[in-house]
């Protein structure tokens, strides 16, 4: 086991306790963005967050506010109500290496500056989409514990592919394996001791976000239905600056009948 297991066992025995959410809670969606220097194409960068933006505002569940923190604020992330954001410092490392953890740990450190309330927090990756549902289901559900996007779909940006994430919806691996745009948990900010801490105990790894949910004493439950779309190969994904362009399982599990891809194409609002 190692030490954040330990630490999430301790905090789960010393400080966990069921949250008791209110009817309408609160959604925050935090979104780390890689600067303007980091770009090939900032410009590009921008308009597949406007995309990500887009699906966002189309959601049918309206109480929601966004987080975005990067080196660089986009000219059209919106200053208005329900929009912030968190300025990171540089970022100097290696070009193969992400400041992702830094970002959400930044976030996790404003919201609990400015909110005190119950909320359902998500971490999203600035070039993935949402069923416009998805917020709806959780804030009807609303088990007060977070949930687990186990179904979905990978695009590919520059062919129009689309595979299943979902062993439930014929896809090898569920979606949580492939993309960190996957779960939201349960965080009061005025009540919960330490939220920071348990967020940072969370952390930024979606392949142990269930482990170490339940370890913390809040087990994630599933979406029920194909909730997300992992838009991949559009030129500034993290993937691609990892050598990883996920051609391999769009070329095994690839939807081949126009009308199944329309369909998908049509409950996710994509053009085309």
């Amino acid at each position: 086991m190692n030490v954040k297991s330990l630490l999430a066992s301790g905090y789960r025995v010393l400080l966990s306790k069921p949250h008791v959410p209110p009817e309408d809670p609160l959604i925050l969606v935090m979104i780390p963005l890689l600067p303007k220097a980091r770009a090939e194409d900032w410009g590009r960068v921008c308009a597949i967050l406007e995309d990500t933006l887009n699906s966002l505002r189309a959601q049918s569940y309206r109480r929601f506010e966004i987080l975005l923190c990067s080196q660089d604020r986009p000219e059209n992330f919106p200053d208005a109500p329900g929009y912030h954001f968190v300025t990171a410092p540089p970022h100097t490392a290696a070009a193969n290496v992400s400041d992702q953890r830094v970002k959400v740990r930044l976030l996790a450190e404003y919201a609990a500056a400015h909110f005190d309330e119950f909320t359902y927090v998500m971490h999203l990756d600035a070039d993935d989409l949402l069923h416009p549902d998805l917020f709806g289901f959780v804030a009807g559900d609303n088990n007060g514990r977070g949930y687990l996007v186990e179904q979905g779909y990978m695009v590919d940006a520059s062919s129009g592919r689309i595979a299943p994430l979902g062993r439930a919806i014929g896809g090898a691996l569920d979606f949580w394996e492939h993309c960190g745009s996957c779960a939201f948990f349960a965080v009061d900010w005025g009540r919960q001791r330490l939220p920071v801490f348990y967020m940072r105990l969370i952390g930024k790894g979606h392949k142990s976000y269930a482990e170490r949910c339940a370890r913390l004493g809040y087990p994630l439950a599933p979406v029920p239905f194909p909730a997300m779309l992992y838009v991949v190969n559009h030129g500034d994904n993290m993937q691609i600056r990892k050598g990883n362009d996920k051609s391999r399982y769009l070329d095994a599990c690839e939807i081949t009948d126009e009308a199944e891809k329309q369909a998908v194409r049509a409950e996710f609002g994509l053009r085309g």
